[in-house]
């Protein structure tokens, strides 16, 4: 039987979704959309120097391109993940696709610094919208109310973090490709049909929206408040040089942003239909969980983008030959991310979680003793360790962030999960920029060596944290 054969009123018919080819097939859908996010993402780094010389960027607004996209990504997520329970997942995830679609298409058109960068925040808002949304419908599709179906679930979510991490490694070579052959336009406008082709698909794969809330009880000051909160903290983060990083007016902002995040907070036991609802908050191993995702993206998004540099600036690779040189991280995270179902229903959350950041932890340490050495003897031995180990973390967390919960709460709880990661890695990126701007003492081979390496083992102290919370806030068997 269908989910369409089934009656409006049955929540099963919500829960369970398409059986078997067209649970398959709408899982292919949900995972393309994480991997065109992700290859948008590494598509466009390629793609700014030239951006910067067409369009006449100066030096200092030329961080906007990225900065304008992860502000309004990591400020609305809390709200695009819940307007999904609100209006209904399928309506949103499809809505958020199309308005990617057309941000794209203003990128690929910009003439201007200011409509690029407008382009870009438009970018951002739309997938805040879709990244979360997508994992609620794929929470969705996948119960977890027996061994069977949490094995399912498990690979479902094992599948959607490597082709993730694939799309990010496709963007680069993408990226190099469509600007050498075609123009950045072309880095900006590939996205417009590829988002439109999802949205038509959704229609036809995700199951039907049971019914929402509608907008007359959405708590609209809570949501202004959490999104204005967040934009603003992640303002602080990714807007300042990293000497400001401890400035009045970074701190200003911060504390700003805090006490905006509070009175949201204090609303939401008051409010009729929560933009947040607390009692996801209640279920230990969802906090967990966020903390974890906090802490490890502390780590992964700021190394990955040191070992960048380091690569391309004292190792000497072209930027083609720097993204074919990352990829052995991406291919250990594809291959640990298909086996963290199996180790999970064998050896339960809390040892797979602590397993994995071990090694992520150990190949930090191992990459830190860098000293501007061949790849292959210092660099790739390393990648594929932490690789292997943030793919078990990745899955684990997503696993645990999204257990135990009414599915009601699927959106919100996928937005908090999904903005923990996000907050993580801008509060990262910035401590470790400062670190590396300190031990760079010169701008010879070996300054620089001396500041990225420092900045990567700082990078285990969130790690070991990480570690600390799994062993005593994560439980040794999923929560059902």
């Amino acid at each position: 039987m269908s989910l369409t054969d089934k009656g409006a009123d049955d929540d099963s018919a919500v829960v369970l979704g398409p059986p078997g080819t067209r649970r398959s097939t709408a899982l292919v859908l949900l995972v393309s959309s994480h991997f065109l996010l992700n290859m948008d993402s590494a598509i466009i780094e390629v793609a700014v120097p030239t951006i910067k010389e067409q369009l006449g960027f100066s030096v200092s607004s030329l961080s906007w391109v990225a900065n304008s996209y992860i502000l309004t990504f990591g400020g609305f997520l809390l709200l695009g993940g819940r307007l999904g329970d609100v209006l209904g997942s399928r309506k949103v995830f499809t809505g958020g696709l199309v308005a990617f679609a057309l941000a794209s298409l203003l990128g690929g058109l910009a003439s201007s610094p200011e409509v690029m960068i407008l382009a870009r925040g438009a970018q951002g808002l739309a997938a805040a919208v879709v990244s979360p949304t997508a994992l609620s419908l794929l929470v969705g599709l996948f119960p977890d109310r027996t061994a069977a179906e949490r094995a399912q679930r498990h690979k479902a979510l094992g599948t959607l973090g490597a082709v993730a991490a694939v799309g990010g490694s496709a963007g680069y070579f993408l990226g190099g490709l469509l600007t050498d052959l075609v123009g950045w336009e072309a880095t900006f406008l590939v996205n417009v049909p590829a988002a439109l082709a999802l949205a038509c698909f959704s229609q036809r794969l995700l199951p039907p929206d049971a019914g929402g809330t509608g907008w007359a009880r959405v708590d609209f000051v809570s949501a202004v408040g959490a999104s204005l909160g967040m934009t603003l903290l992640v303002y602080a983060l990714v807007g300042s040089e990293p000497s400001n990083l401890l400035s009045t007016w970074t701190c200003g902002l911060a504390l700003v942003s805090l006490t905006l995040l509070l009175f949201v907070v204090a609303r939401q036991n008051r409010s009729a239909d929560p933009l947040f609802p607390l009692r996801i908050l209640r279920v230990r191993e969802v906090r967990g969980a966020n903390l974890v995702a906090a802490l490890i993206n502390m780590a992964i998004g700021p190394v990955i983008f040191f070992l960048s540099l380091y690569i391309q600036q004292v190792l000497d690779f072209d930027p083609l030959a720097a993204g074919l040189a990352i990829l052995p991280i991406v291919a250990a995270i594809t291959v640990s991310s298909r086996l963290t179902g199996s180790l999970l229903a064998r050896f339960g959350v809390r040892t797979v979680m602590i397993c994995g950041l071990s090694l992520f932890s150990a190949g930090l340490l191992w990459l830190g003793a860098m000293s501007g050495a061949a790849y292959w003897a210092e660099v790739l031995g390393p990648e594929l360790v932490i690789g292997f180990g943030g793919g078990l973390v990745f899955v684990t967390f997503t696993v645990c962030g999204t257990s135990g919960l009414e599915a009601r709460d699927a959106g919100a709880a996928s937005g908090l999960l999904t903005t923990s990661q996000k907050v993580g890695s801008a509060l990262g990126l910035a401590l470790l920029s400062t670190v590396a701007a300190t031990f760079n003492r010169d701008t010879e081979l070996a300054g620089l060596t001396d500041g990225y390496r420092a900045a990567i083992l700082a990078a285990t102290l969130p790690v070991l944290a990480a570690v600390a919370v799994s062993g005593s806030w994560l439980p040794r068997r999923e929560r059902r």
